[in-house]
């Protein structure tokens, strides 16, 4: 069944398959924090099918171009929660069908960076990406397990091919089935604490195994999805409270070293 989906997905998508072949960051960089309180929000991004991300939880490996590529950078320690959502939009380009909800959307986090300008993006199809995984495989992704994917070489600047490394860090996923958050709402969350300063890489894709039958009527569709990161902790209300009546303590301090000042 999945050969047959792979034969059809490919026939069905020449004319955009440039535009997905490699791995990318653009529009999903969370940016860079430290261990203080900030959010970040990625909305109106795509992802070319409901099954991307639980594809690559089986033996034979996945397609990393049925997944989102995310990152962020992190100056110290600090916990991390990631949470991604089904979104439904217009997309800007004129005339273009509205995206789909509907995604039930799965991710896994992990240590490591693929390629970016002005290196060569890194993918499936690549010599390098074949020969560190086993034949006849899919793809190169990993959902729940360390995995590398390569680039080409740059005959250009005469810079050899080169792999990324992922280092697995955890997941989650939406759906009813086991190790899911129980509930096929369109929406899951999951809290990384204390995760070491460096580079991440999340990939996203859809959780509905199911989905990739060939007789979906929605196979090709795209889905929507915004992407949240909140890092630090959130301060409790007792510590706003224990804030303002230290400041409230300073004021008074200092109004009566001003008082007797002038006297």
């Amino acid at each position: 069944m999945k050969k047959i989906l792979k034969y059809a997905l490919l026939l069905a998508g020449m004319t955009s398959l440039p535009a997905i072949a490699h791995v990318g960051y653009s529009g999903r960089n969370f940016g860079t924090f430290d261990d203080t309180y900030a959010t970040s929000t990625r909305s109106e991004q795509v992802v070319t099918g409901n099954y991307g991300w639980i594809d690559g939880t089986d033996a034979d490996y996945g397609d990393a171009h049925k997944t989102l590529a995310y990152r962020f950078t992190l100056l110290n320690p600090t916990d991390v929660t990631l949470s991604f959502e089904s979104q439904v939009f217009t997309p800007a380009t004129a005339g273009a069908a509205p995206v789909l909800g509907v995604l039930l959307p799965g991710f896994s986090l992990y240590q490591g960076l693929a390629h970016v300008a002005p290196m060569g993006a890194d993918y499936d199809s690549s010599d390098i990406s074949k020969a560190y995984r086993p034949e006849n495989t899919e793809g190169a992704f990993r959902a729940l397990n360390d995995w590398k994917i390569g680039n080409a070489p740059d005959t250009v600047n005469g810079l050899p091919a080169a792999l990324s490394f992922f280092k697995f860090i955890g997941n989650a996923y939406d759906g009813t089935g086991f190790g899911s958050d129980g509930v096929a709402d369109g929406k899951v969350s999951h809290t990384f604490m204390h995760l070491g300063a460096g580079d991440y890489s999340v990939f996203l894709g859809g959780s509905d195994y199911l989905a990739q039958d060939i007789s979906n009527p929605h196979l090709l569709d795209k889905y929507g999805v915004t992407g949240t990161l909140v890092a630090g902790v959130v301060p409790e209300p007792e510590t706003y409270a224990m804030l303002l009546a230290g400041l409230g303590l300073m004021g008074a301090i200092t109004r009566r070293r001003i008082k007797a000042g002038s006297v």
